[in-house]
């Protein structure tokens, strides 16, 4: 297990069997099958635009060690004190969480130092840390008191029945509806609370269409979280929304994968050159515009490599 902490070991590198490689021909093939004939009029205009690109021009491999690349991502962010106030409250219970675990299952070391005491160390994703941020970010999103929760479209008679309150089993109480804005575990001020509801109500998650401000799953919850944290350290608008991408990429590695190899081959832009609130927004980010202007394409070309297996977590414990 990768310890998200620059301070300790480097994550070891993933090794893939397959490196798929994307030829001319195949794009070719893929905008056919999408579009028809006209795909290879379109195909004719990428490549006269896209003449830097080698022939073969795309390696799936090269795309994914962009997006999750194996020695994982500082953030430059830092827990601080916020589980132990989060514990204090009983919106997380350590022992729940190490059961969580199962009775042959054991907790990280990294993680089981978060539990006893502060970090001012920064978090790193990683594919091997993202599961386990996920469920130690998700009751700082849901119980952090903030202004703008109060007025929160989770925020309803219904709030009980949501994924991110009915399935958050790991606090005091049964429900996790609960604790929701009912503790200071990251102090905000109001400028700061402006930047992380204008960030949390343009970005998605390609679980459904809701913006990470409607928190009704652990996802949302957690991000939400993650951009408290982070406001609070003093990122800008722009650095919360490479954050917010950093962690869903990671939360969602199968759905942002095909996101960067599609926008590799059909636009010529590689990962690290993508705008991030561009990403997060609807087109790409919620379920329905990714199923439309992502999936439909890469899943008809068949360019993802059979063989590659990256894990993600769904929406509960």
């Amino acid at each position: 297990m990768a310890d998200p902490f620059p301070s300790s070991s480097a994550v070891e590198p993933r090794r893939h069997d397959e490196n798929i490689v994307v030829t001319r021909r195949r794009f070719a093939l893929a905008l056919t099958a999408s579009f028809g004939i006209g795909g290879l009029v379109a195909a004719g205009a990428f490549y006269a635009r896209q003449r830097f690109l080698p022939d073969p021009f795309i390696r799936y491999q090269d795309v994914l060690s962009e997006m999750v690349p194996t020695g994982g991502i500082n953030t430059q962010v830092t827990f601080g004190d916020s589980l132990q106030k989060v514990i204090a409250a009983g919106a997380l219970d350590p022992g729940k969480l190490r059961a969580n675990y199962g009775v042959n299952g054991s907790v990280p070391a990294w993680l089981e130092g978060l539990l006893v005491k502060p970090s001012f160390e920064p978090i790193v994703f990683s594919l091997d840390t993202a599961p386990h941020l996920l469920n130690l970010f998700w009751p700082i999103g849901l119980s952090t008191k903030t202004k703008f929760n109060e007025t929160s479209p989770v925020n309803t008679s219904n709030l009980p029945n949501l994924a991110s309150t009915a399935g958050w089993t790991l606090g005091h109480e049964e429900n996790g509806a609960a604790y929701f804005n009912k503790v200071s575990a990251v102090l905000l001020t109001d400028e700061q609370e402006a930047r992380v509801k204008q960030v949390a109500s343009t970005s998605f998650r390609p679980c459904c269409d809701n913006s990470t401000l409607l928190q009704d799953c652990n996802h949302g919850s957690a991000l939400l979280g993650l951009l408290e944290l982070g406001a609070s350290q003093g990122l800008s608008v722009d650095d919360l929304y490479r954050l917010a991408l950093i962690a869903n990429s990671h939360w969602f590695p199968a759905q942002y994968a095909k996101t960067a190899l599609h926008l590799a081959l059909f636009d010529g832009v590689m990962w690290r050159d993508t705008e991030p609130r561009l990403i997060l927004g609807p087109e790409f980010s919620t379920l329905t515009g990714w199923q439309r202007n992502v999936n439909s394409t890469i899943k008809l070309a068949e360019f993802m490599p059979r063989n590659i297996q990256m894990s993600q977590r769904g929406c509960a414990i």
